[in-house]
């Protein structure tokens, strides 16, 4: 048995294994003295090949006495991690813990189904988005092996990817995974951040290529050099040398030891960095497969510009263009948010701070997904009233509470109901609503059907709006707009009647096919069954301002005209006691172009009755199934740490609940933690803090003649510990002017 150096225990104390001296005072509950002691490490003396024998066999005896322990205590601890896990799933119960729990796990139910048929929706729009550069560029990369005019240079793809650097993130993670199933080859992503020398650069190609971690951590600006073992003969080469590349894609029988490099943000890289790599894999051609893309956020004239000739004629290069963030933008929010999918609805203050950071801050689109989960889980996790959005199955009268009722009658929108009803003398049904439960679940019910109509009501003049091509802005736009305050025709109806008698049938034949087709991005499908009157009032005006353009061109009328448009106006020119007066006159109209002026007020009018929509927070209970809160998102995705801070230093009873520091209201005290007092201190300097000054003053305060009465070795240390947690959260930081002082740092709040 190998022997141990443990037979004098007292040599080793319980702080040798700390980094630095943590001092504890006299009687501080949970002082490490106070924990358990750690365990005497046990070095072996005897000879390895013996030390292994031993350390086999007590690992055999070890791993028997842990089977059956393992097996004694399986039963128990399945059940327990069931429970546990069941309770960590769980929703809390609101009203004060009155909520049922059958009414909370509904609600964590809901959300369960509702986000799952988001997130593949969402997913798919991804997948589209970028298809046709996939496909592409996997078409480029695998023929390009077989081309004969290519010769040994390097199959290069320049993918325009647009200012938005964001964006690149999802387009590389998808060629990534199309690449590698389209040829098979070794996919590795390069950002200059993380590739700043071509030591660095070889290191990532060469560790992302073989999937292994390199000794030592690998890091990209490490002085010490790891040696790895690649290869069948187990010999060893620099983690950044191709040579064991060669070897590993050797040893795995891969025929085309194709690696496809990509340069994420190919500007950001040094000329110089990308001229030696791309040489070096033109140097490996023949015995590695190199290809290589380039992310380009301007044009490919600039970053050739930016490479040696030399360099340039190395590679045999292609250009794709890719799908703008915008419109996957777009895709995403039509498809997760305003689509007839979506179970919750997110209101126009929300989605106009969503809209907004995406292009104030060039967010990327998965930190767009993310908001909007977060605000699905905001909703559903502390809003009772998210239970109304279960099916008619499992929302049972039961299973509303009279807390549900009393909530629903302290809802805006139900004062807003009463108070209509109330206006429109509609008496009975504003009492019962407020004094009867019955009368208000059987509205309650009603409202269901009456939000459906709504937001079918609501898609359906998006849609016609949008396929009329004659709104300005962009479709999230218009939606947030029309959420706000509701939707009709004026802001369009100049335009429809300046339209001319050719673009008008094209017109009405945009509104016919989008109202037998509806839309697959917003997953509305054609109402034409529900609107046969709209479709032949449209037909019929259609057909007759084609016949009545019929009928002008044979009389020799060039084109049909109506009052509204430009070319009824006529300039008339007076000359009186030798000065020219301009005036503006009506041209005369025919009776086809006065016909023609009517067809347009009847199609104005016709769309103005079938497209309108209503603001969201008009809606009774628009509550249950509607999110608009901006104050959870914003100090999630939009943290001001700075203003926190601040308030915790100036203000730490709200955090910390203790009675010591409740009398205090932002002014010094004995009784405020060390790094709250030395913060107030810090307020009332200047630019440049004197650090013996700042002790001075901090042991004034606490010191042994106040009410606290520190030793100055207790109070050193905390002095010194509130120091450096103000370091740390970002006020202070050394000044390189004076050795003795600390410079003050201002937070960007």
């Amino acid at each position: 048995m190998a022997e141990s150096h443990d037979d004098n225990p007292a040599l080793f104390e319980d702080d040798d294994h700390r980094a630095v001296y943590i001092f504890t005072p006299a009687g501080h509950s949970g002082s490490p003295q106070q924990e358990k002691a750690r365990p005497v490490k046990r070095r072996k003396v005897t000879s390895k090949r013996a030390s292994s024998s031993a350390a086999a066999a007590e690992m055999v005896q070890e791993g028997e006495a842990e089977t059956e322990r393992t097996q004694t205590q399986t039963t128990t601890t399945t059940t327990t991690t069931t429970t546990t896990t069941t309770a960590a799933a769980a929703f809390p119960r609101l009203f004060g813990g009155k909520e049922s729990a059958e009414a909370a796990e509904l609600r964590r139910q809901v959300f369960d189904t509702a986000w799952p048929v988001l997130d593949g929706r969402i997913k798919n729009v991804l997948r589209e988005a970028n298809r046709t550069t996939l496909e592409d560029v996997s078409s480029f990369i695998r023929d390009a092996e077989g081309d004969a005019t290519r010769g040994t240079r390097i199959p290069a793809g320049f993918i325009i990817t647009g200012p938005n650097i964001a964006s690149q993130d999802l387009l590389f993670e998808q060629l990534s995974e199309a690449l590698g199933k389209a040829t098979q080859a070794r996919f590795v992503r390069l950002r200059a951040a993380g590739a700043p020398n071509l030591k660095a650069a070889l290191k990532k190609v060469i560790r992302d290529a073989t999937a292994q971690v390199s000794i030592g951590g690998g890091g990209s600006d490490g002085d010490e050099d790891a040696e790895v073992a690649f290869g069948r003969d187990g010999r060893k080469y620099l983690d950044y040398d191709l040579e064991g590349l060669h070897a590993f894609l050797s040893a795995q029988q891969d025929p085309s030891k194709r690696v496809i490099v990509a340069f994420e943000d190919s500007e950001a890289f040094e000329s110089s960095l990308l001229t030696d790599l791309l040489a070096l894999f033109h140097s490996w051609q023949g015995r590695i497969q190199f290809s290589v893309l380039f992310g380009i956020a301007t044009s490919v004239e600039l970053f050739q510009a930016r490479l040696l000739k030399s360099t340039a004629r190395q590679l045999f290069g292609a250009k794709f263009d890719v799908v703008q963030a915008d419109l996957v933008l777009d895709n995403v929010f039509k498809s997760a948010i305003a689509g007839t999918q979506a179970t919750l609805r997110l209101g126009p203050t929300l989605l106009r701070n969503l809209l907004d950071r995406q292009r104030d801050q060039v967010a990327g689109i998965r930190v767009f997904i993310s908001s909007i989960k977060y605000a699905y889980m905001c909703h559903f996790y502390a809003n009772p009233l998210s239970v109304l959005l279960a099916d008619e199955k499992s929302l049972t009268r039961q299973l509303l509470q009279p807390d549900h009722l009393q909530a629903v009658r302290t809802l805006d929108s139900f004062k807003a109901h009463v108070e209509a009803a109330v206006d429109a003398r509609q008496l009975n049904h504003a009492q019962s609503i407020v004094e009867d439960d019955s009368y208000l679940v059987k509205q309650m019910a009603e409202q269901r059907l009456k939000k459906q109509d709504y937001l079918m009501q609501l898609l359906r003049s998006l849609h016609l709006l949008t396929s009329m091509d004659l709104v300005p802005g962009r479709f999230t736009d218009l939606y947030v707009s029309a959420l706000a305050g509701g939707l009709d025709l004026t802001p369009i109806i100049d335009a429809i009647k300046r339209l001319g008698a050719d673009d008008v049938p094209a017109l009405i034949n945009r509104l016919l096919t989008a109202i037998q087709t509806g839309s697959p991005d917003l997953d509305l499908p054609g109402w034409e069954d529900e609107a046969e009157d709209l479709i032949s009032s449209l037909s019929e005006i259609r057909d007759e301002i084609e016949a009545l353009a019929e009928q002008a061109r044979e009389k020799g009328q060039q084109s049909l005209k109506s009052k509204f448009t430009a070319q009824s106006k006529v300039l008339r020119t007076t000359v009186v006691a030798q000065k020219v007066q301009l005036s503006q006159d009506t041209a005369k109209l025919t009776e086809e172009d006065k016909a023609f002026g009517k067809a347009i007020d009847s199609l104005v009018n016709l769309l103005t009755h079938h497209i309108y929509s209503d603001p969201i927070d008009s809606l009774f209970l628009h509550e249950a199934w509607a999110y608009d809160a901006e104050a959870p998102y914003r100090d999630v995705f939009v943290p001001r740490p700075g203003t926190t801070f601040e308030r915790a230093l100036t203000r730490p009873h709200g955090y910390l609940g203790c009675e010591c520091c409740s009398k205090t209201t932002g002014t010094l005290s004995a009784t405020l933690p060390t790094t709250c007092i030395l913060y107030q201190l810090y307020l009332e300097t200047g630019s440049l803090v004197n650090v013996a000054d700042l002790w001075s003053a901090y042991y004034a305060l606490v010191g042994e003649d106040s009410d606290v009465g520190l030793g100055e070795r207790e109070a050193l240390v905390r002095f010194y510990r509130g120091l450096a947690e103000l370091r740390m959260m970002g006020f202070v930081k050394q000044s390189k002017k004076k050795a003795d002082h600390v410079a003050k740092v201002k937070w960007l709040l």
